[in-house]
């Protein structure tokens, strides 16, 4: 992973807003991420509605968010930290790995929209963060 320790700053610094706001962000998030990306739609069948105030939305949105903030912990070796996440979402969900980059685009979008501190800095920070994330994520395709 190619983050600098000003990044890991940023990150950490940033992982406490996620924490604080999981529900919240992760909901609109991924809300959106159904908007845009319909296809997405298909590996949440069970879902009632695909909006961020649907309760099957803000679950597994604060789920996704709560898992980047313990993603965070581990930013020195997050592919030993995501293998399980990665096997799940490779073998047992079979979601296509194009998926995890199109979501990471979606956080960022997220997190500009909602965070007045959101500087050039961070956005840095946080793409390089969610890359590494969604390449490790993508490691059971491989």
């Amino acid at each position: 992973m190619v983050l600098s320790e000003a990044n890991k700053q940023v990150i950490h610094q940033l992982a406490e807003t996620l924490r604080a706001n999981a529900a919240v962000l992760g909901a609109d998030a991924l809300a959106r991420l159904f908007e845009i990306h319909h296809q997405t739609k298909t590996y949440f069948p069970s879902f009632t509605g695909y909006h961020a105030a649907d309760p099957h939305v803000i679950a597994h949105g604060t789920k996704v968010f709560e898992a980047l903030v313990k993603a965070t912990e581990h930013l020195d070796d997050l592919p030993h930290h995501l293998d399980k996440l990665a096997e799940k979402h490779g073998h047992e969900l079979l979601v296509d790995p194009h998926n995890f980059v199109l979501f990471s685009n979606i956080i960022v979008v997220t997190l500009a929209l909602h965070l007045p501190s959101f500087t050039p800095a961070t956005h840095t920070a946080i793409d390089k963060f969610l890359e590494e994330v969604a390449y490790q994520l993508s490691s059971m395709y491989r």
